[in-house]
């Protein structure tokens, strides 16, 4: 299971759709990529993700 297979599923668990789930914090189509592993995320905005979505 790779991180964007997780965040996928904390974003489904949460009823958001991409662009709720990323917010300011990545582009929607950034964040997309990095759902299917075609990007990578940083450490730092990883972090962030989680503190916005509460996880």
């Amino acid at each position: 299971m790779t991180i964007g297979d997780l965040l996928r599923e904390y974003r489904v668990n949460q009823n958001k759709k991409q662009k709720e789930f990323a917010g300011k914090i990545l582009s929607p189509s950034y964040y997309s990529k990095v759902e299917k592993g075609k990007h990578k995320i940083t450490a730092e905005d990883l972090i962030s993700l989680l503190i916005y979505n509460q996880i």
